[in-house]
Order: structure tokens, then sequence, then C-alpha cells
């Protein structure tokens, strides 16, 4: 019997409390045994997870403890699952005189989240350590509660005047997390953004942006800010004001004058705050234009992210943003492809570029650009005999995107639909998801294929089965016809198929439901 098999034989013959107690004990040595096999020390940990109970927190408390990288990952996720059944544990270990012990308490605390409110008060006492590791721990646990921790905000906020890095950064940190009910220490937080760390700096920006609205009356203080002759500290200002949104519109002007700027961090940190102020920054146009020809890829990137925000371009701008869908990195490409689907039809001529960019080598460019060719509508119809040919790539990655980009154009790709449900059978489930929710996307457009979708309810194939009665589930306002070819699924040998059978009926009664008159 394999070490799996005896994990599970086990934890079935021990049932009850105590049992259930002593299984948790046994998963706990067996994950913290570093010579195992990791997977059966993963599986020990997701056994722990699904425990519920305050037995298996305490042995999650006890691993999270070891700090060993080899199972942190499936020990934060055990404690994220259990949620508030290990607050009251943690809590126990928080009140022990033992600093090494709260800061793992705490740091399993700041995993919880907002559940962790019950420990507030345990918590903010801990912030009158002696220990800078322990403080840091418990500000970063208050912060994750999130806007449940409001109570806690002034002694959070005397943190801030810290002279330790880490410290000051992890309270402006929890400020920004708890949001909007910190609005009173945003002057403190404002003062921060021009500190001589960028640590600091970055957190407490971060964290005005975070807060909210209320931040506004304070945008023509960091419009002076940006005059500031510490490059680090401009930058800072920069992405403070990016964070704001679109409150932050009256920067915009004051933003572009760095557009030329010689340092390559401030120059992007421009772009990124137009971007985030999103249509207001129109008036930058010119200036984010010229960023799309600069030599800093971080910057032409932004730059395309600004003028997809502003949601709108010249066709001068428009020709500078298409030259990046062929530019050498592939986040660029892919900034730029986004861009051209929010410009929409500014952009069409963009199409037959974006068609070559689903067989880009990089999965998130052929995403974008799939995306990109839905949005720019009738330009991209044009392609469709392109892209359907994209189903039969070899690469799994292209033959996805082409089906995704063939759903994002919709109704306009409806001829498409006998290839799509061809590739119900594609060996790679990502491809059948996508080819699915195209199917879907097109609607009542391929009406007249319905017939070809329901023969594939007769393949061998489970797998096939399953993906094409998704199919019909999401077409069910317009697939009556293949009511009876569903129901001979109920008596299918394999289970899922009968389960989704089922569900696809229920979509098709509800589906009926809604148009009957009353």
């Amino acid at each position: 019997m394999s070490q799996n098999s005896h994990l599970a034989a086990a934890s079935e013959s021990n049932s009850g409390p105590h049992g259930d107690r002593l299984m948790n004990v046994i998963f706990g040595l067996v994950a913290g045994t570093k010579f195992l096999p990791s997977n059966v020390r993963a599986q020990a940990i997701q056994k722990l997870g699904k425990s519920r109970s305050t037995s298996a927190a305490q042995q999650l408390l006890k691993l999270f403890g070891m700090s060993e990288p080899d199972i942190q990952s499936d020990v934060v996720a055990a404690i994220r699952s259990l949620g508030g059944i290990i607050v009251e544990p943690a809590m126990r270990q928080l009140a022990q005189p033992i600093s090494s012990v709260q800061r793992v308490a705490a740091k399993t605390l700041a995993v919880v989240g907002p559940e962790a409110a019950p420990a507030l008060e345990l918590l903010t006492q801990q912030l009158g350590s002696s220990v800078l590791e322990l403080r840091v721990a418990v500000l970063t646990a208050i912060g994750s509660v999130g806007s449940g921790a409001a109570d806690s905000v002034a002694q959070v906020a005397n943190h801030l005047a810290s002279d330790q890095i880490k410290e000051a950064a992890a309270a402006a940190t929890a400020l920004g997390r708890i949001g909007p009910a910190a609005k009173a220490v945003v002057p403190q937080l404002m003062a921060l953004v021009g500190h001589h760390e960028k640590a600091v700096r970055d957190a407490a920006s971060t964290a005005v942006g975070k807060i909210g609205p209320v931040t506004r009356v304070f945008v023509p203080t960091l419009i002076e800010q940006l005059e500031h002759d510490d490059v680090g500290v401009q930058v800072a200002t920069a992405q403070a004001l990016g964070k704001m949104g679109a409150d932050a519109e009256k920067a915009v002007v004051p933003l572009s004058r760095y557009v030329e700027h010689p340092s390559r961090e401030l120059r992007q940190a421009v772009m990124e705050a137009l971007a985030g102020i999103g249509p207001g920054s129109r008036q930058a146009e010119e200036g984010i234009a010229r960023c799309l020809d600069d030599r800093d890829w971080g910057v032409r990137e932004a730059a395309a992210r600004a003028v997809g925000q502003a949601g709108y371009a010249d066709q001068v701008t428009v020709r500078r943003l298409l030259n990046l869908l062929s530019d050498s990195r592939g986040s660029v490409r892919r900034s730029a492809a986004e861009a051209v689907g929010r410009l929409s039809t500014s952009a069409e001529s963009g199409a037959s570029d974006l068609v070559e960019l689903l067989s880009d080598k990089y999965q998130a460019v052929q995403l974008a650009a799939g995306k990109s060719l839905g949005q720019i509508g009738s330009a991209a119809a044009a392609h469709v005999d392109v892209i359907v040919a994209l189903l039969e790539s070899s690469d799994h990655e292209i033959r996805e995107a082409a089906a995704k980009a063939l759903g994002a154009i919709g109704p306009l790709a409806s001829k498409t639909a006998p290839a799509l449900i061809a590739a119900l059978k594609d060996p790679q489930p990502s491809v059948v998801q996508s080819a699915v929710g195209a199917l879907a996307q097109m609607g009542a457009s391929i009406k007249g294929d319905l017939t070809l979708l329901a023969d594939n309810l007769s393949s061998q194939k489970d797998n096939v089965k399953i993906a094409t009665l998704q199919a019909l589930g999401h077409l069910a306002a317009h697939a009556e016809s293949t009511v009876d070819s569903i129901k001979i699924c109920l008596s299918d040998s394999n289970k899922t198929v009968v389960e989704t059978a089922r569900a696809t009926l229920e979509k098709f009664h509800s589906a009926a439901q809604a148009v009957t008159p009353r």
C-alpha cells in the first residue's frame, strides 16, 4: 500500500472526536517530517485544512512556525481553508510571553484576514512589544482585517513615525488596507510620500490611493511635491496621484511636464499615473504619444496602457500604438493589444496585426489580442477565416486563443461554428472550454448548427459529451430541438455525463419558463 493510501485508510478508520484529534496529530507529524515525499506531506496538510477542528488548527500553527519553504504554501492554503476556526488557537498563542511564538500567531491571523477581527484587541496590545519583527507582524495582521479594524487606526498610525523602515512601511500598508476608515491619518501618510526610504514612500503612496475619494483635497499638495528635487519622491508622488484615479484629474497637465524627464523610473510612473486617472488624461495625449516611442520598454508599456485608459486617440497616436503590436517586448505587445481593444473602432485598422498576435509566443499576448478582436467588432469579422484556421495549430495555447477570439467576435463569426463544434473533441481541456464559451457567445446566430452540435452526444468519449452538454446548456433558449438527444444521456454509464445532462435540462426548463407568458 502506498503512503498516500495509508493516510487515506487511517483517516477513515479513526472517526469521532477523539479519533479526529489523533489523526490531526498524525497528519501534523507527517507534514512536519522532512524526509517524507513532498506529495505525502502536502496531502497531510490538505487533510488538516479540511478537518474544520481546533486540533487541526493547533497542528497548522506548529507547521507555520517551522517556516519551511517546502510546505509553506500548502500550510497557508490550509490556514485559509480553516478560516475563523484557527483564530481562537492563534489568540491563545498570541497571549503567550514568547515573542517568536506570538509572531507566528500574528502571521497566522494575517493569513486569515477579516475573520481575525476577534483578535484585534489582543493584537493592538502587542504593538507595544520591544521586538521589531513582532510589531511588523502585528501591523500586517491588523491591516488584513480591513475596514473591520477601523478602531485600531490611531494605534497603527503611531508607528508611521518609526525610524525602522519595515515598521513604518507596515503601518502605512495596514492603513491602506483599512481603507476610507483611515481618512483621519491621510495627512501623516502624505508626509511619508516624500520619505527618504523607497519602501516607506511606496507604501504611503499606495495607502493614500486606497483610502479613496477623501484624498482628493490633497491633490494640490501632491502637485507641488512633483517639483521635489529627489526623483524618488517625484516617483512616489506620481504613483499616489495615479492611485487616486479620476479625482486627480487636475494633476494631468503637471504630470505631463515630466514625460521627457531623464529618469526612466519617473517617466514610467507618470505614464502609469495618467493611465490610473483614465479619460481625464486626454489633455496629455501629445506627451503620452511621445512616450509610445520611448527607448525604455517599461515606459512604452505604461504609455500604451495610458492610451487605452484614456479611451481616445487621434490617428497619429493610433499609428504609434499599432507599431507597438510588433514591439520586441511581450509585455509591451500585450499592453498595446489591450489598448487597441479599448479604442475599439478608432483602431480597427489594427485588426490584422491582432490576428498575427494570436500566434504570439506568450499566451498573455495571445489572449489580449483575442479579446481586443472582439472589442473592435466588424473589422475583426473580416479576418475570421484566418482565425479559424488557427484552431488546427499544433500549439494548444494558440488553439485556445483562436477559440476565445472567435467567441469575442460573437455572432459576426457564426460561420465558424462547425469548426468550434469540432474543437469540442480537442485533447486539451482549456481549448474545449474556450470552444464551449465561444459557441455560447454566438447564441442564436448558430441555430442552424445545433444538429451538428447534438451529434457529438453520440461520441464514445465522455469528455466530448460533457463539453457538448455544457455548450447546449448555454444555448438553451435556442436549442429546444436537441432536448431528446440530451435526455438519452440521462441513462449514460458515466455519472458526470448524467449529472451534466440533468443540469442542462434544468437550464432548458428555466429558459422555457422565462419566455412563457404569465
